[in-house]
């Protein structure tokens, strides 16, 4: 089905701000004490599972989820799924949220670029000029000065989005099934995953867990609306985008989590970041351009 250029643009920016969402609500649930980590990604992943399915389930036959189209590799989809959102939780105990949001973006498309690489290909002249200004600016970003990450907490982040990048790879192998097919099986591969570290975890977990009505709320909503429904908002318009135009869009999502980091937790917008920020984001997206002209 066609969609109007303005459809497109409203779909990309609900989705943009979906993907902003998940690093307030994570942030916000943790920062003010309301859950703790593994409480959230737990609940995290089972809300969305649910989400994706059943949306899955009304918008594609029910034989999407036969044993046929199941795979090996959708296991190691799951754990890579489970990883990041682990790893994406506990790195906001100790990272403001904008700052979370750049070093995730950042990593996803570094661990692309590497792919790029790997699979034989070569970067040129300006390629190279980008990928030093972001590396520049995570340099930057981790020096010793005042506003500084936690380097345990950027270290958990730049995981967990290596983790969803070889997601989004091992996802694209999958041509013949729809992508939001994939994320359903995969969300609820992870839950069971997830279900069972918990379980094996139980007396370490029962006496880290914490537990608010708010908390669950602020995971749920981070599981349905956040990545159920933003990931098929996403799905549903990425059709309509060139590989460069879906890379440079999701640029967006930092400067989103930072500005909403600031309005609904106090979180500073320094210079320094905003440095650092420039030069991470101008550099991937000068990668993106001089790919395109290739």
């Amino acid at each position: 089905m066609h969609k109007s250029p303005l459809r497109i643009v409203l779909l990309v920016t609900c989705a943009m701000l979906a993907f902003a969402g998940n690093s307030i609500l994570c942030r916000l649930a943790l920062a003010e004490g309301f859950i703790d980590a593994g409480s959230f990604t737990l609940i995290r992943l089972v809300s969305g599972a649910v989400t994706l399915v059943l949306l899955t389930l009304a918008m594609y036959s029910k034989a999407s989820y036969s044993p046929s189209n199941w795979h090996k590799s959708d296991l190691l989809g799951a754990l890579m799924l489970l990883g990041y959102a682990a790893a994406f939780s506990f790195s906001y105990i100790n990272i403001t949220t904008g700052t979370g949001a750049l070093i995730l973006f950042a990593s996803v498309q570094f661990t692309m670029i590497g792919y790029h690489l790997f699979s034989g290909n070569k970067l040129q002249f300006w390629e190279c000029i980008g990928l030093g200004l972001s590396l520049s600016g995570f340099g930057y970003l981790l020096v010793p000065h005042a506003t500084r990450p936690d380097l345990l907490a950027a270290a958990l982040m730049a995981i967990a989005g290596i983790c969803w990048a070889a997601f989004t790879i091992l996802g694209k192998s999958f041509s013949e099934r729809p992508a939001m097919v994939t994320m359903g099986m995969s969300f609820a591969l992870a839950t069971l995953l997830g279900g069972l570290i918990a379980a094996v975890s139980f007396p370490y977990l029962a006496a880290a867990a914490s537990l608010s009505y708010r908390g669950v709320i602020l995971a749920v909503t981070s599981g349905a609306v956040a990545s159920g429904i933003g990931y098929a908002i996403w799905y549903a318009v990425l059709p309509a985008l060139s590989i460069l135009k879906a890379s440079v869009v999701q640029l967006s999502v930092p400067a989103l989590a930072s500005i909403a980091g600031w309005i609904v937790l106090s979180e500073k917008i320094t210079i320094s970041t905003a440095i650092a920020t420039t030069l991470i984001l101008g550099g991937i997206a000068l990668v993106f351009a001089a790919r395109s002209n290739q």
